[in-house]
């Protein structure tokens, strides 16, 4: 399987790791167009971000209930037993 050559900076030779950021991370070169996303390109890849974030969040989401069980928790056990 052929992989395609990672971009690297015309300037210096450096790999383009971040195709978001318009400069070499080397160098500080103005990258070519070509190299990296354009806004388009670049919305889109930040859209997708936040629905992947608010998707692992959803999952993450502990229940309903941010408070344990009164018998797992003594301090509103005993207000409990006070309340009675």
């Amino acid at each position: 399987m052929d992989l395609p050559a990672a971009p690297v900076c015309p300037e210096c030779g450096f790999r383009v790791f971040n195709r978001r950021y318009p400069k070499c991370e080397s160098c500080g070169a103005i990258l070519p167009e070509t190299l990296v996303y354009s806004a388009t390109e670049r919305h889109a890849l930040r859209v997708a971000d936040e629905e992947r974030e608010l998707e692992r969040a959803r999952h993450e989401r502990p229940s309903d209930s941010i408070l344990p069980p009164a018998e797992e928790h003594p301090l509103l056990s005993a207000m409990l037993d006070l309340a009675e």
